[in-house]
């Protein structure tokens, strides 16, 4: 469809100008929200040349699009403009060069952008100051050199003469005396001395090679150099601080002289003179003095001045980077589009939201009138079966929730978005586990204080730690009002029992007279049977929760069927699934209920327990109307129930497991039948394929695939089904253990501690003060490490899991693309990137290990010493260990792009992977970098799953292959510049 030429109230045109809230209101508006994805639109633009560079810049100024690569097997070599992307490059080289010169000295770079320039400008103005900036750099590593050398000169003059007056036999260092023939500088004398300074740790050595080189016809003398010297490259211009001795030899003759002068130079010394004349030596003693003021004058001079063209540019560098990113991120744009020659138009794909439809042909429209072009963009609508990208608008309040989500997977298209509920089930979940008022309110003030300081954490480099806390801010802070909520019902504040809303115990009777107002009765927290009671209680709760999140994650998947049109898993799939669970576990919940709804006190008779009944429910049906076991039934009619729901489980079992495979084979059938009917009646059978892969989700269809497939998801759901209600029994174990320790900590710590202990031991006053203080503070302490810190990250991760696993499961399908619009605004956001394996990762490495642990796994390359840390999705479809062998077979002639994994589906192929790339031979088999184990499977294009991604601050790695370094690019998946 196409839209440049639109129907009336369907679009704004250029010659019919209308506001933009007018506009609005005519067009219809797709609406996305938390709970689902938005709806995407495939769109194509045809724009004349002259407008593409303001076409592209007004898009990443609105962010509104996702630009497709349209070039997707074309090297980066053969595109149009990779001359302006590398000389975009080489003007980043030198704001790096100037960036880390900035941050040497200690300006701030960060800031907003307050000038504009062209790129060109900038690359002249950056090209004069580097050169200004370099040789202010040469030549104060010169001077430095230069003074450092001074000072060392100076040490050998103070160093040398009290060595000298020891040594030197008959010498007089008296003013105006000389010194006698037999010890000299000069050629003419018996003795000669060299003297210099040498890095401390090799004098040793030195030492032991002067006594073997003279044959111990030498005098060695060396004295420490209090000051710590340095030593200047100036090839590299490094700088090192060294810790040098002075050293002074005497030997007989000028041979042995030039050879320990030699011997000196290889050991790292420098030699310096020493005169022999006393009144030589005052006076170079005040040139060396004379020269060192000069020469630090000097350097002050340049430090000024450096400092002033420093501070001149930091100023002006936010506004550079900025610029210079901007650009780049627009010619790299431009290498993704395709170019019309004969028309001189240049044609774009890209994503978008649906209603943001309207204003991408505004902003087209727009665009084009400002770069002065006359005709007309045009805008299509194109239909396609790629699989759009996921669009989640979130706000800062559900951005932390969602960044939990996204760990596990991204949303698929359309699916039911787990973030949504997360916001409340994850906290919940939670504070089930740290229910505790007095721990649960200092979580709270916690996250409302990182919350109402937002504006000093705000774009501030900060700790990993501080980071980390800042970004779940949020998420804190209701873990910590579900945590004060949940102890408001357990009633404990520190472990201490609390009865804010009253007691119902009668004393008397010792019996409860009604039911408390809110929470769980204050006395049971003094009951002879606390732990039992609370034990039995929380396992129930534990029960109840996890069979209910289950179920309605069982609910959500009806959303996606329905979302899908997938009407054979509504039959074949949901009811099933919600038949076998609600049987056995919805009929466990319902004893639970009806159990606490019985006084078994009032009735005579001991509570049955619910274990025994559920398992005799499935080992010995109808038992339960035996007289033996009387004290098992719990209600009339137990024994029918029981035999429906088990007859219900047995039948659901093969309506999950044989229908599907064989309606999805029926269904492939009559497409088949389908496309060679048209194919008889249509003349052309060959159609040209939309670029970029459009029938990347097209897949020969098999049976046994599909049955197999189909018998492992009903294997896993049956037994999930029993191992995920077990797994919430977390839930109570956490929580025992949370109250457990926080009672031992106040009971064995602060009370014995400060009030028992001090009184029985009969302290003097000030003794009892100071051991009630110590162990407050030691309360404070513990108390603070184990439960606000260790208990907090346990329940955090036993939550964590609970949400992922056996909520996510029952719908959450998690292989969705994310949505990455271009928007300039994203330039200085690179340190929260995700970054991605590029196609040049099979081409470099032929051997990859990935061993997973706790969520994230291992990267080595065997090729190089480089480890890399990879999140992989937390599935149990996934293998402990997966093995990625074998040779690219034909360097860049081979179309298969697919990775394959040991034990698991292999990634879709990514079809922007090129064909080939720079300096690739095109010989099948040619030789890698080390010969592999044995034959696999070719590596082709590296593992693109949405959750597998590298995180680091990485930006390229150099690789040897065939004795020349190549380049392994990480690019940013959330940044178009990098």
């Amino acid at each position: 469809r196409r839209i440049s030429t639109p129907p009336p109230k369907a679009v704004l045109r250029p010659s019919q100008p209308r506001s933009p809230a007018s506009a609005c209101k005519e067009a219809p508006v797709a609406m996305g929200s938390i709970f689902r994805s938005e709806k995407m639109q495939l769109v194509q633009m045809i724009v004349q040349n002259e407008a593409a560079h303001s076409v592209v810049q007004a898009f990443g100024e609105e962010g509104l699009v996702e630009f497709r690569d349209l070039n997707a097997g074309q090297p980066f070599h053969k595109r149009a403009f990779t001359d302006d992307v590398k000389r975009c490059e080489e003007v980043q080289r030198k704001l790096k060069v100037l960036k880390d010169a900035l941050d040497e000295s200690g300006f701030d770079t960060d800031g907003a952008p307050a000038e504009t320039m062209t790129s060109d400008e900038l690359a002249s103005l950056l090209s004069e100051k580097e050169d200004e900036l370099n040789h202010m750099q040469s030549q104060e590593m010169i001077l430095l050199k230069n003074h450092n050398s001074l000072r060392e000169q100076k040490y050998v003059l103070d160093l040398g003469r009290s060595v000298y007056k020891a040594e030197a036999p008959g010498s007089s260092m008296e003013a105006g005396a000389e010194l006698t023939d037999f010890v000299s500088a000069a050629t003419t004398s018996v003795l000669s001395y060299v003297t210099g300074v040498m890095p401390r740790m090799s004098v040793p050595a030195f030492q032991r090679v002067i006594f073997r080189s003279t044959r111990g016809n030498a005098m060695f003398q060396s004295r420490t150099i209090d000051e710590t010297l340095h030593e200047y490259d100036l090839k590299t211009g490094e700088t090192a601080e060294v810790e040098k001795d002075f050293f002074m030899i005497f030997v007989a003759g000028e041979v042995l002289k030039s050879k320990v002068s030699k011997i000196a130079t290889y050991f790292g010394g420098t030699l310096y003179a020493y005169p022999d004349m006393a009144a030589d030596q005052a006076s170079m003693i005040s040139e060396v003095q004379k020269r060192l003021e000069e020469s630090s004058e000097i350097l002050r001079t340049t430090a000024s001045m450096k400092h002033a063209m420093l501070a001149e540019c930091a100023t002006h560098f936010p506004s550079w980077n900025y610029i210079i990113c901007k650009e780049k991120m627009i010619y790299d744009t431009f290498n993704k589009f395709d170019y019309d020659v004969r028309r001189k138009v240049f044609v774009a794909d890209a994503w978008v939201p649906e209603k943001d439809v309207y204003q991408v042909y505004r902003t087209l429209c727009t665009a084009t009138a400002r770069a002065g072009v006359e005709t007309r963009p045009v805008l299509n609508l194109l239909e396609t079966k790629a699989t759009p990208p996921t669009h989640l608008p979130v706000n800062a309040f559900c951005s932390g929730f969602q960044a939990l989500v996204n760990t596990y997977g991204t949303p698929r298209y359309r699916e039911v978005n787990a973030g949504a509920f997360a916001v409340i089930l994850f906290p919940f979940l939670f504070g089930i586990m740290f229910g505790d008022l007095g721990h649960g309110t200092l979580l709270m003030l916690f996250g409302y204080y990182m919350i109402r300081n937002e504006a000093s954490f705000e774009g501030k480099k900060l700790d990993d730690l501080v980071e980390m806390c800042y970004g779940g801010r949020y998420v804190i802070f209701l873990n910590g009002l579900f945590g004060m909520y949940t102890g408001l019902i357990y009633n404990e504040v520190f472990a201490c029992p609390m009865s804010i809303f009253g007691s119902h115990y009668n004393f008397e009777t010792g019996m409860t007279e009604g039911a408390p107002i809110f929470g769980i009765e204050p006395m049971w927290h003094h009951a002879a049977n606390k732990i039992s009671f609370f034990n039995s209680l929380k396992m129930k709760i534990s029960i109840v929760v996890g069979v209910i999140q289950m179920t309605f994650g069982i609910f959500l998947s009806l959303l996606n069927h329905l979302e899908y049109k997938d009407y054979k898993k509504v039959l074949f799939q949901f009811i099933p699934e919600l038949g076998f669970f609600g049987s056995i576990f919805g009929y466990l919940v319902f004893l639970i209920f009806f159990k606490w709804s019985q006084d078994y006190v009032a009735l005579a008779k001991p509570a049955p327990s619910l274990l025994t009944t559920l398992i005799n429910m499935f080992m010995s049906p109808g038992a339960v109307d035996l007289p033996e076991n009387a004290e098992l039934k719990l209600f009339e009619g137990q024994s029918s129930v029981e035999a429906a729901l088990i007859l219900t489980a047995v039948v659901c079992v093969p309506l999950l497991l044989f229908p599907i495979p064989f309606i999805e084979s029926y269904q492939h059938k009559q497409k088949l039948k389908a496309q060679s009917a048209y194919k008889e009646m249509a003349d052309e059978t060959d159609e040209e394929k939309p670029a970029g892969g459009e029938e990347d989700g097209e897949h020969e269809f098999s049976f046994g695939d599909s049955f197999v497939h189909q018998a492992i998801h009903t294997i896993e759901f049956v037994l999930g089904s029993i191992s995920n209600t077990a797994s919430y029994l977390r839930l109570w174990a956490l929580s025992l253990a949370h109250s457990q320790l926080s009672e031992l900590f106040w009971e064995d710590l602060l009370v014995m501690g400060a009030l028992v202990a001090p009184q029985g031991m009969k302290m003097n006053p000030y003794a009892y003060a100071f051991m009630t203080w110590f162990a407050i503070i030691m309360w404070i302490c513990i108390s603070f490490m184990v439960l606000m810190v260790m208990e907090n990250l346990s329940s955090f991760l036993h939550a964590l899991r609970l949400q992922w696993v056996e909520f996510q499961g029952k719908f959450y399908m998690g292989d969705g693309i994310r949505f990455v619009a271009f928007d300039f605004k994203t330039i200085g956001q690179a340190a929260d990137s995700e970054y991605v394996f590029t196609c040049l990762l099979p081409r470099l490495l032929t051997r990859i290990e990935v061993r997973v642990c706790s969520g994230y796994s291992t990267l080595s390359a065997a090729s190089s010493d480089i480890v890399l840390w990879t999140g992989v999705p937390s599935s149990s479809s996934w293998p402990s260990t997966h093995q990625l062998s074998g040779l690219y077979a034909g360097w860049g002639t081979t179309s298969d792009n697919e990775c394959s994994f040991a034990g698991a589906p292999a990634p879709p192929r990514r079809p922007d992977c090129p064909a080939a790339l720079p300096g690739d031979d095109a010989r099948p088999g040619s030789a890698a970098l080390s010969p592999p184990p044995a034959p696999g499977p070719p590596l082709g294009c590296a593992a693109r799953r949405p959750s597998a991604v590298v995180r680091g601050q990485l930006s390229a790695l150099s690789l040897p292959r065939r004795g020349a370094p190549r380049s392994l690019s990480l690019a940013r998946s959330d940044d178009p510049a990098a």
